[in-house]
């Protein structure tokens, strides 16, 4: 009687195939887990590459908004320059030396005299118009004419006068003299204001006199210096009617903080 014999890994017997397609099976799962291995690497670098390629896009984005908004500042301002140039006798310009920096230049006298003169007009002047268009231009002039203690000064002279109201009071100023003055140095400007109100033909001209103390200003953009070319301001100024002189009304004295102290 044959006794069964129980099969053996590498026998005849049918069973001698199993290692080899064992180790098949094992080759195709370690190719596959290369091969997955693979794919997961290049994906990481495909990643990675696109991260880089949205940062590198978002710190584009950044440094061209940040040029935009250096152009959209920067072009505000301006860097004014003077050029001396001289007519010569056959009234050709000539220029006299190179550009330079508007600060560096000296004004003359009259330069000084002429801002002056439109500065206590376009500070003085009421007229009755409604919609104060030509008075706001006015002491828009003013402002960009005035720095220092003098602009904090001229600012409670606005509160102080209200002069974008609808007035019926009307006031025109006449400059009778402007003279440079050495201790402190400056300018004294005397001038005569007529006033006038609708309805009351009175006319009455107050004399008055003022102190101005006078400086630079640097121009920071392109409207300042199209309204001052030069930089001029008025630094502190003390106006108040002259005593003796006719006057319309209760009387009214300006003086900057400087003149108070002393």
């Amino acid at each position: 009687m044959q006794e069964d014999i129980p099969p053996q890994v590498g026998s005849t017997n049918g069973l001698t195939a199993l290692p080899q397609a064992e180790e098949a099976e094992w080759r195709r799962i370690e190719q596959a887990y290369r091969e997955i291995q693979r794919r997961d690497e290049r994906a990481e670098v495909r990643a990675w590459k696109a991260e880089r390629k949205t940062a590198l896009a978002w710190l584009l984005m950044l440094a061209m908004l940040g040029w935009n908004i250096w152009l959209h500042l920067d072009h505000r301002k301006v860097q004014a320059v003077v050029q001396v140039v001289q007519v010569d006798e056959q009234r050709r310009v000539v220029q006299l030396g190179i550009p330079q920096d508007v600060l560096a230049y000296q004004p003359s006298d009259s330069l000084w005299m002429d801002m002056l003169g439109q500065w206590v007009r376009s500070l003085r002047w009421r007229d009755d118009e409604e919609s104060k268009q030509v008075t706001r231009l006015q002491w828009a002039w003013v402002y960009r004419h005035t720095c220092g203690q003098a602009r904090r000064l001229l600012q409670a002279v606005e509160d102080s006068e209200q002069p974008f109201k609808a007035s019926k009071k009307l006031v025109s100023v006449k400059l009778e003299s402007i003279t440079k003055t050495a201790v402190p140095e400056g300018y004294q400007v005397l001038w005569s204001e007529t006033s006038t109100a609708k309805g009351n033909p009175t006319v009455q001209t107050t004399q008055w006199s003022g102190t101005f103390g006078v400086g630079r200003v640097r121009l920071d953009t392109l409207t300042e210096a199209m309204d001052n070319r030069l930089g001029l301001c008025v630094t502190m100024f003390d106006m108040s009617p002259v005593a003796g002189g006719p006057l319309a009304g209760p009387t009214t004295t300006i003086r900057s903080p400087d003149a108070q102290a002393n």
